[in-house]
């Protein structure tokens, strides 16, 4: 019986602890999906940026009818509209890596510290009020 009373204490402290640990890593998992997911952002402006470069190239391939200069300037805006259609490729493609990626961390933080934890807390419980043998 004074065993029994013992174990009490030390089963609620242990799960106020596994319980302010679970809400802490989840918390922090929460935290990097957001901060990570923020970097989509970033990629929304590689895309806009990458429009503004296209056009920028488009108009010079315009200017092709000047004498002496325009098939050079026409030759940089083909280069110039290139790169700009690469960089709008480039920002769709790592929009999608970033979403994942933000998963992938925001998951991985809040899991891998917890369950072990929650597993080690459910065996000690089992542990604490599993029977005594009798004398």
């Amino acid at each position: 019986m004074v065993r029994a009373l013992q174990r009490k204490p030390f089963v609620t402290v242990l799960a106020v602890f596994v319980a302010a640990w679970t809400i802490v890593w989840i918390v922090l998992g929460v935290v990097t999906w957001h901060e990570v997911r923020t970097l989509h952002r970033l990629s929304t402006t590689v895309v806009k940026s990458g429009f503004a470069v296209q056009q920028t190239g488009d108009a010079l391939q315009g200017l092709r009818a000047i004498p002496f200069v325009g098939g050079d300037v026409a030759r940089i805006g083909s280069q110039v509209s290139a790169a700009g259609i690469d960089a709008r490729r480039s920002g769709r493609a790592s929009a999608g890596a970033v979403d994942n990626l933000a998963t992938l961390l925001g998951v991985a933080i809040a899991i891998v510290p917890t369950v072990p934890m929650l597993v080690l807390f459910v065996v000690t419980l089992w542990l604490v009020r599993r029977p005594e043998p009798a004398p």
